[in-house]
C-alpha cells in the first residue's frame, strides 16, 4: 500500500495520514483510492474525520470530504486538523471533565431540560458550515468557527474559540444577561432575548454598535455582544468587560 495516504479507523472517528512532500493533486487519487478499498470495512457510520501530515486549504478539504461522500457510506460529522488552533484549544479543554460532542452535517438539537443544565457547558468540536444550526439549552462552547450560513443558539451563553460570521442566538428563553463571545466577533446576525442586531455593513436593520472605549485597541483580544440599555453592543472581552459583566 502507497504510504503517501494512510486510513485509520478508530472508535470515535477516522484518522487520515497524508504525505506533507506530495502534491495535492496525487494525493486526491490515492485518497480516492484507499476510500475505495476501505469502504466495506468502514460501513456506514457517523464518524468524525482527523487529518494529519499536512495542512488542507478550504477547498481541498472539501474536495477530500467530496471523495468521502462518492466513494464509501460514511456521513463525516465535523473535521479537525491536528495542526490547527482548533485542535490545540481541544487537546486542552479534554482536561476539564466536560461531555464533547462532535458537530454533525445537519441540524443538531441537543435540547436538555433547563434543571439539569445549570451552568454547565456543551462543548462542540469543529467549524460549523452554511445549512448547519445547533440547538441547546445550555451555555455552548464551540471549538471552530461559525461559517456564513450556519447557526447557533443557546438559552444560555454562546462561547466560540474561532470567528463569528454566521448567526448567534444567546438567552433564547428570555435571559437579558446571556452574551455572545468570539475570538472574532462579525456575525451576519446576533439576537440575545428579544433583542436583535446585524452586521455593521447591512442596508438595513439594527447595527451592532459597537463601544466606544478604543473597541480595536487590541486585535488579540476575543470580542462580546451583549445586552445594555436594550441594544445589543460588541466590545473587548476583556477587564474592563469583565469588572462591569461581574457587577
Amino acid at each position: 500500500m502507497n504510504q503517501s495516504v494512510t486510513i485509520k479507523g478508530t472508535k470515535s472517528g477516522i484518522i487520515l495520514v497524508l504525505d506533507p512532500g506530495m502534491a495535492f493533486d496525487q494525493l486526491r487519487e490515492e485518497i480516492k483510492k484507499h476510500f475505495i478499498e476501505a469502504a466495506s470495512f468502514l460501513g456506514k457510520n457517523n464518524m468524525g474525520l482527523i487529518i494529519r501530515g499536512r495542512k488542507l486549504t478550504e477547498a481541498e478539504e472539501e474536495e477530500v470530504l467530496g471523495i468521502i461522500a462518492d466513494n464509501t457510506q460514511l456521513n463525516i460529522t465535523c473535521v479537525v486538523d491536528e495542526e490547527s488552533e482548533t485542535e490545540r484549544l481541544f487537546n486542552m479543554s479534554r482536561t476539564v471533565e466536560e461531555k464533547v460532542v462532535p458537530v454533525k452535517s445537519e441540524n443538531i438539537d441537543m435540547t436538555i431540560p433547563a434543571d439539569v443544565c445549570d451552568n454547565n457547558a456543551q462543548i462542540l468540536v469543529g467549524n460549523l458550515r452554511s445549512g448547519q444550526d445547533v440547538s441547546c439549552e445550555q451555555n455552548v462552547v464551540i471549538l471552530g468557527d461559525v461559517k456564513p450560513g450556519a447557526s447557533v443558539t443557546s438559552y444560555g451563553s454562546i462561547f466560540i474559540l474561532g470567528e463569528l460570521r454566521g448567526n448567534a442566538f444567546a438567552g433564547a428563553g428570555g435571559d437579558n444577561s446571556a452574551i455572545v463571545m468570539a475570538l472574532k466577533l462579525n456575525p451576519l446576525q446576533v439576537r440575545i432575548a428579544d433583542a436583535i442586531a446585524i452586521s455593521p455593513d447591512a442596508e438595513k436593520g439594527p447595527k451592532l454598535k459597537l463601544k466606544k472605549k478604543k473597541i480595536m485597541s487590541n486585535e488579540n483580544e476575543p470580542e462580546v455582544a451583549y445586552m445594555e440599555n436594550g441594544h445589543i453592543i460588541k466590545a473587548l472581552y476583556g477587564p474592563s468587560f469583565l469588572r462591569q459583566f461581574g457587577k
